[in-house]
C-alpha cells in the first residue's frame, strides 16, 4: 500500500517538459531578430516528464544555455553564406529518458569552438598556467567554459560577455544531483547534454551493512552487485 501511495504521488508530481520549453520558440525569434540572425528551433521529446521540483529549477539554466546557442554559436548569415552553410542557422532541443535519469541536449550548427582557443582564453584570464594547459585532454577543455570568470565574449553585450552563467548553470545542475556535458566541433556546432535525476523526492535504495553499521546506497548509483562467499 505504502508503495502503491509513493508511486500514484510520484505520477501527480510529473509534468512533461514541454512547460520548459514552451518559452524558446518566442525568445529564439526575438533573440535572432536582435542580433540580426536567422534562426529555427526544432524541438523533440515534448512529452518527456520530469518531476515538477527539477522543471522548476531547470527553467533558467536553459534559458542561459538557449541564448547562449543564439549568440555565441550561431553565425550571421552572410558569414554562414560565406562558409558554405543555409544562412539560417539552426538549434535543436531534445529531451528523452535513459535508465533513472531524464537527458536534454541542447545542439546548434554554428561555428563551435576550438579547445586551443579555449585553453589561450583560460591562460589570459588567469584561471590555469601555460604548463597545466598542455596537460588538458580534449573534454577537460571543454570543461574550462564551466569556470567562473571565464567569457569567450569579445564584446560585452546585453546578451553575454560578463564572465557569469555557465559557472552558475553547472552549480544549478549539480545542486539537482545532476551532470552537464559540453561537445562541439570546429565549424560544425556544439552540443551540450544534461543529465538529471527523473525526482528529487524520493530515491530507492539498497541496505548495505558495513561491520556494525548500516547504510543505504542510492539504487541509481549501483552499477553491480556481486554475491561473496565469506
Amino acid at each position: 500500500n505504502t508503495r502503491e501511495l509513493q508511486e500514484s504521488v510520484m505520477r501527480i508530481r510529473m509534468l512533461p517538459i514541454s512547460f520548459a520549453f514552451s518559452r524558446f520558440p518566442r525568445m529564439v525569434r526575438d533573440l535572432g531578430q536582435n542580433l540580426g540572425k536567422s534562426i529555427s528551433l526544432e524541438m523533440h521529446g515534448e512529452q518527456t516528464e520530469l518531476d515538477k521540483t527539477v522543471m522548476e529549477k531547470i527553467g533558467d539554466p536553459l534559458v542561459h544555455l538557449v541564448r547562449n546557442a543564439v549568440d555565441h554559436g550561431i553565425e550571421l548569415p552572410d558569414v554562414r553564406r560565406e562558409k558554405g552553410k543555409p544562412e539560417e542557422g539552426s538549434v535543436v532541443l531534445n529531451a528523452y529518458h535513459q535508465g533513472g535519469n531524464v537527458v536534454i541536449e541542447i545542439t546548434d550548427d554554428g561555428k563551435g569552438l576550438d579547445p586551443s582557443f579555449l585553453k589561450d582564453k583560460a591562460i589570459k584570464n588567469g584561471l590555469i598556467t601555460e604548463m597545466e594547459a598542455e596537460q588538458l585532454s580534449r573534454e577537460q577543455a571543454f570543461d574550462l567554459i564551466f569556470q567562473a570568470g571565464f567569457s569567450t565574449a569579445e564584446v560585452v553585450s546585453d546578451v553575454s560577455g560578463r564572465g557569469v552563467g555557465m559557472d552558475v548553470v553547472k552549480r544549478n545542475i549539480q545542486a539537482l544531483n545532476g551532470v552537464i556535458e559540453l561537445n562541439s566541433e570546429v565549424g560544425v556546432g556544439s552540443t551540450i547534454t544534461i543529465r538529471l535525476p527523473l525526482t528529487l523526492a524520493i530515491l530507492d535504495g539498497q541496505l548495505v551493512r558495513v561491520g556494525s553499521d548500516t547504510y543505504i546506497f542510492p539504487l541509481v548509483s549501483i552499477v553491480e552487485s556481486m554475491q561473496y562467499t565469506r
